[in-house]
C-alpha cells in the first residue's frame, strides 16, 4: 500500500495541482531544517529547499512509487544540492550576521527568537543567558559543519531528520552496514568536538 506522499505524487502526475501543494506543505519545514543543519546556513536553506521542490516539480513525471519512497527521493535531491552549494562556497566569500536563536519553548523546539528584537524585554534572554545559549548553539552547528561530508550527511539524516537506517542507505546509495558505521563514527567525532561544552 503506497504511503500518503506516494499517493499525492500519483495525484499530481494525473493533474491535481493541489496534491503537489500538500507535498510541499508536509515537507517544507523538515527539509529546510535538514538543509540548514547540513550547510550551516539558515538563509541559504530556504533557497535550496525551494530549489529541491522545483526539481521535484520538473521531474514529477519520472517519479515511480515502486522505486524509492518520496521522502528518500526528496532528501537525495536535497543532499546533492547541498553538496553543490558547499563546493561553490569555496569560490565566493560569504558574510552574515546571525542574531536568531531557538527558544526551545514550542513542542518542536524550533521557535526562533530574534535576540535584538526580544532583549531585554524577555528576561529569559538576558545578555549573559542569550550569549551562553548562542555559544552552545554555534559550537554544535560548527562541530556538525566540521565533520567530513561522508559522516555529516548520514548523521544529520538520522539524528536530526529522523530517517531510518534503510532510508539513509537508499538516499546515500550505501550498504546498511556502512551507513550505521558512518553514523556511529560521526557521533563519536561530534562528542569529541563538544567535550569542552559538556
Amino acid at each position: 500500500m503506497p504511503d500518503l506522499d506516494d499517493e499525492l505524487m500519483e495525484r499530481y502526475q494525473k493533474g491535481d495541482e493541489n496534491a503537489f501543494t500538500l507535498l510541499v506543505r508536509r515537507h517544507q519545514q523538515p527539509l529546510v531544517n535538514f538543509i540548514a543543519r547540513f550547510i550551516n546556513d539558515r538563509d541559504s536553506a530556504e533557497d535550496l529547499a525551494q530549489e529541491t521542490f522545483i526539481r521535484i516539480f520538473k521531474a514529477a513525471n519520472r517519479y515511480k512509487s515502486e522505486g524509492a519512497h518520496f521522502k528518500t527521493w526528496m532528501y537525495h535531491i536535497a543532499s546533492n544540492l547541498c553538496k553543490n552549494e558547499l563546493r561553490n562556497r569555496g569560490r565566493r566569500d560569504r558574510y552574515r550576521v546571525d542574531n536568531v536563536v531557538n527558544s526551545g519553548s514550542d513542542s518542536d523546539g524550533d521557535e526562533e527568537i530574534d535576540l535584538i528584537a526580544s532583549t531585554p524585554a524577555n528576561p529569559a534572554f538576558e545578555p549573559e543567558i542569550a550569549l551562553e545559549r548562542k555559544e552552545l548553539q554555534n559550537a554544535i552547528q560548527n562541530a556538525i559543519a566540521e565533520l567530513p561530508e561522508q559522516y555529516r550527511l548520514p548523521l544529520v539524516l538520522r539524528d536530526l531528520q529522523g530517517l531510518s537506517y534503510d532510508e539513509i542507505s537508499e538516499v546515500l546509495e550505501l550498504r546498511s552496514g556502512t551507513t550505521k558505521s558512518r553514523i556511529n563514527r560521526a557521533r563519536l567525532m561530534l562528542k569529541e568536538k563538544l567535550k569542552p561544552f559538556i
